[in-house]
C-alpha cells in the first residue's frame, strides 16, 4: 500500500468515526485504530487482538483463522459460483456442483466454530 493510501484510509477512518490510538501495531509498527469497538491497523488493513496470557493467544489465533477460512471459502465459493454459471459442460456442471456443495458445507461448519467460540468469549 502506497503511503497517500494508507493516509487517505486514515483520514477517511478518522471522518467515519474512528478513533486513533497512542498503541502501535505488532508488525508494522503505525498507529493502531479503535473502529466499532476494534483495533485495526490501517496499513496491514488487519484487525488486531490484544492478548493478556497465553490462553488468550490461542483463542485470538483460532479466531484469526477461523476468520482467514471464512474469507477464503467466500472467495472460493464466489469463484467456483462464477465458473457454474459460465459452463454448459454436464460433467462439469456436476463437478462443479459437487465443489459447491463442499464449500458451503465447510462455510457452514465455520460458521458455527466461530458462533461457538463467540459464545464461550462471553462467559
Amino acid at each position: 500500500m502506497g503511503e497517500d493510501d494508507y493516509m487517505k484510509r486514515m483520514v477517511d477512518a478518522l471522518r467515519s468515526g474512528a478513533k486513533m490510538l497512542s498503541e502501535q501495531c505488532p508488525v508494522c509498527g503505525s498507529p493502531l485504530f479503535e473502529i466499532k469497538g476494534q483495533l485495526w491497523c490501517l496499513k496491514c488493513n488487519k484487525r488486531v487482538v490484544k492478548v493478556r496470557g497465553e490462553e488468550e493467544v490461542g483463542e485470538a489465533l483460532t479466531t484469526y483463522i477461523l476468520s482467514e477460512v471464512h474469507r477464503v471459502l467466500a472467495t472460493k465459493i464466489e469463484e467456483t459460483s462464477l465458473q457454474l454459471s459460465r459452463t454448459v459442460n454436464q460433467k462439469e456442471i456436476r463437478e462443479l456442483t459437487e465443489t459447491l456443495n463442499l464449500l458451503l458445507k465447510a462455510m457452514e461448519q465455520n460458521l458455527k466454530l466461530r458462533k461457538t467460540l463467540e459464545q464461550q468469549e462471553k462467559q
